[in-house]
């Protein structure tokens, strides 16, 4: 009998309710492990919140208390520049400082919006940016620190994928091609771009990028800058740099030194490099080197000084006379006569000289040419309407034409001659140069007009030209010849040594008379070492003219064979012209005198009586006359003229390495090329933005409290001295160079005023509404810079 297991229909009902039963209680379990998990996340987080929050207080209390020490110290040494100055905020503060609220909507209102809860997104974003960025730190560890717990993965996902999105485009370049992109910023750019990154930072402080912004900033000097022992010397050296010019935008000489040694009236002044030449009217002539202050020559001449000349490459100076038709000529090297010249029937009111001419104007109100060499008359233009203010030697294109005289008489007439032809070739009135503008007619109407409107002073420099009255200054430009260059050969020096005249000297600096109050100011490096002058600092170059703003630069040959000779027109017509130093230079065309020459700028000035052009920065400094009477307005005034287009800069740096700094020291660093390209002539350009002086100047204008401790003061003071600002010192004659200006004055003082240095700085204008404080330090010349 087999018995079989009997089982009932519903058997598996049993393991179904148990295996319902284990699924519900690993559900619960897994419910609760999940809410466990779950609520040590959250505790997790929470105290990993409190501790960055912690450590984000403890960092922006650290940093706090450690800005508030840097401050303080730098308060007292900041960064010195080369120049001796410091500075703590402002143009070079970096961000140390908080950006002022120019008075636009807070935080808080930003916040607030509209007052239901929403707010506009670009208001919190400009309030924020406003922000120092201590502030910013502190907003954000506020931000932080008000989070929930599980906000800050969130907070941290949205910062990776900001850090993410970046990319660095600039300074992922090559070295030379983001410094190229740099030199296309300016100065104040470059300061502030270097606070965004650290390479940004790096390419900022390249020694490259400063080199070029200092052979950009002193193109226009006559003297080329000096090499850093160390290629990080090029960053403080532009900033010395441009110190001088913003000192020089607002009137702040540094410092003064006074040279005695004349008695009457110091009626004349001619500057060469650091080379100063003075006549007066105790009947000598001295000279002095500014930059140590001693008098290394007195040349006695038995007759009151009117008026000098000096041919640097030849060493030869002329003398023109207050009372006697002569004018001598004298070796700067012997100090010996060479030629006496007569041929005026009264004094001497102003001479130009060339290597191959000499031109008198004379209070007989004639022009006199002579060949000074051997000593003999050319021509002689008769009497003019009035006295001439000054004269001017200019070269022609054409090499038979030879030199021209430029003459301008105190009625405002500018006459032109040729020496070959022996007649007037043109004439002009500077009343008529407003063509159909009725403005520029209205201010110039009565130019020369006598007795209160008749030229007070006259400087010229190749093609410029610069007339002033009582009340206006006007900036002139003859129209240049498009023609080729003419090069003749040397001519042989009269000094003896058998070399030849090498100067392109084509349109030569005139002096003029002290009753005329004209001025001259370029600079001429010595070719010899006359005077007992060092030389050492001073480059053996040629003088160079200055060619138009408007006029493109053409490349001269050096090393050429045949030399030029000076008085010669000079008309390069390729790209990039360089001198003999390495730097590039900006040489005139021969100027078309048929033409009238163009009003380039007119500055409206007070009631000036002399003054001085520095042609090569297009900068004017003038002052009043130091009258006796109660109230006289006793003014130096200075003035830069800046065109409203200026023609783009660009300098163009070679392949042979000199972005990354290969090239910085030796000779090398001299050989780059600055190329300027051509733009259409500038309009008239009608300022009034001319400033007294202060600074160092100022400090001395009137005897106040112990003179002898003021900043600035190089030497000792003049005997019985008190004050500048006094009839004593009235302005009989001036010069301006591109570092100093030099005034002689009635009772025979000299004193020069040096721009270099940071004693007086800008005065800092509070912003109105904060606490915060502006320098206003100019960008230099940024603008011409």
């Amino acid at each position: 009998m087999t018995f079989d297991m009997v089982t009932d229909v519903g058997e598996g009902s049993g393991d179904e309710e148990f295996e319902s039963t284990l699924n519900n209680l690993r559900t619960l379990h897994l419910s609760r492990l999940t809410s466990y998990k779950r609520l040590l996340e959250r505790a997790q987080a929470s105290s990993a919140a409190q501790a960055y929050a912690l450590q984000a207080e403890l960092s922006i209390l650290k940093e706090h208390l450690q800005s508030g020490t840097r401050s303080k110290s730098e308060q007292n040494s900041g960064e010195i520049c080369v120049c001796g100055g410091r500075k703590v905020k402002g143009y070079w503060g970096g961000y140390d400082g908080d950006i002022v609220d120019d008075g636009g909507t807070g935080l808080e209102g930003a916040l607030k919006g509209d007052g239901k809860g929403t707010f506009n997104e670009k208001e919190v974003k400009k309030v924020v940016r406003r922000l120092g960025r201590e502030a910013r730190m502190r907003l954000i560890g506020l931000i932080l620190d008000s989070l929930l717990p599980g906000d800050i993965p969130l907070q941290i996902l949205l910062l990776q994928k900001y850090l993410k999105s970046s990319f660095d485009v600039v300074g992922s370049l090559a070295p030379d091609i983001a410094l190229r992109i740099f030199r296309h910023l300016s100065v104040k750019e470059v300061v502030g771009v270097g606070l965004v990154s650290k390479k940004w930072f790096t390419l900022s402080r390249h020694p490259a990028l400063w080199r070029w912004h200092c052979l950009r900033l002193t193109a226009s000097d006559p003297i080329p800058v000096k090499t850093p022992e160390t290629p990080e010397g090029w960053y403080p050296l532009y900033r010395s740099l441009h110190h001088r010019e913003s000192n020089f935008a607002n009137g702040l000489p540094q410092s003064i030194k006074f040279l005695n040694g004349h008695t009457n009236f110091c009626t004349t002044l001619l500057l060469r490099g650091k080379r100063l030449i003075s006549g007066s009217y105790d009947e000598t002539i001295r000279f002095w080197d500014i930059e140590t202050g001693e008098m290394k020559k007195c040349l006695s001449v038995k007759k009151p000084v009117s008026c000098v000349d000096f041919l640097a490459e030849e060493e030869v100076f002329v003398v023109g006379f207050h009372d006697v038709g002569r004018v001598h000529l004298f070796s700067s090297v012997t100090f010996t006569p060479l030629q006496q010249l007569a041929g005026h029937l009264n004094g001497i009111r102003a001479v130009a000289l060339s290597s191959r001419n000499l031109v008198s104007a004379g209070a007989d109100k004639a022009l006199v040419c002579w060949d000074w060499r051997a000593g003999t008359k050319i021509v002689r233009f008769g009497q003019q309407t009035t006295v001439n203010i000054g004269v001017q030697l200019i070269g022609s294109p054409n090499a038979e034409e030879g030199e021209r005289v430029v003459s301008v008489t105190i009625d405002g007439i500018v006459r032109v001659f040729s020496i070959k032809r022996r007649e007037m070739i043109s004439h002009f009135r500077l009343s008529e140069l407003g063509s159909n503008d009725p403005l520029l007619s209205a201010k110039l109407w009565n130019v020369g007009a006598a007795p209160s409107n008749m030229l007070q002073w006259f400087a010229a420099k190749g093609t410029q030209m610069t007339c002033a009255t009582k009340s206006i200054i006007l900036h002139l430009q003859w129209t240049e010849d498009q023609g080729k260059p003419t090069i003749e050969s040397g001519v042989v020096s009269p000094m003896g040594n058998n070399t030849r005249v090498s100067s392109p000297t084509a349109m030569r600096t005139r002096t003029v008379s002290s009753l005329a109050k004209s001025t001259s100011s370029i600079a001429t490096p010595a070719t010899r070492q006359s005077l007992g002058l060092s030389v050492s600092n001073v480059p053996t170059t040629v003088s160079r003219p200055r060619h138009s703003l408007a006029s493109p630069i053409a490349s001269h040959p050096t090393g050429s064979s045949a030399s030029l000779r000076a008085g010669t027109p000079l008309s390069p017509v390729a790209s990039g012209a360089i001198g003999a130093d390495g730097f590039s230079i900006r040489f005139g065309r021969a100027a078309i005198l048929t033409a009238p020459p163009k009003l380039i700028a007119l500055v409206e000035t007070p009631d000036v009586a002399v003054g001085a052009v520095d042609p090569r920065k297009r900068r004017v400094v003038t002052a009043t006359r130091f009258s006796s009477r109660a109230g006289a307005d006793r003014r130096i005034l200075i003035s830069t003229h800046e065109d409203k287009d200026p023609a783009p800069v660009d300098l163009a740096i070679g392949d042979e390495g000199d972005l990354d700094g290969s090239t910085i020291d030796g000779d090398d660093s001299r050989s780059d090329k600055l190329k300027r390209s051509s733009s259409p002539a500038p309009v008239v350009d009608i300022d009034a933005n001319i400033i007294p002086l202060g600074g160092a100047w100022a400090a001395l204008a009137h005897a106040r409290g112990d003179l002898g401790k003021v900043k600035g003061l190089l030497g000792t003071l003049p005997s019985k001295f008190a004050g500048l600002a006094v009839p004593e010192k009235n302005p009989m004659s001036m010069q301006l160079s591109h570092e100093e200006v030099v005034v002689g004055c009635a009772d025979g003082t000299i004193y020069v005023m040096n721009f270099v240095g940071h004693e007086y700085p800008k005065e800092r204008v509070v912003l109105q509404g904060t606490d915060d404080v502006s320098d206003g330090e100019d960008e230099g010349s940024d603008s011409s810079s």
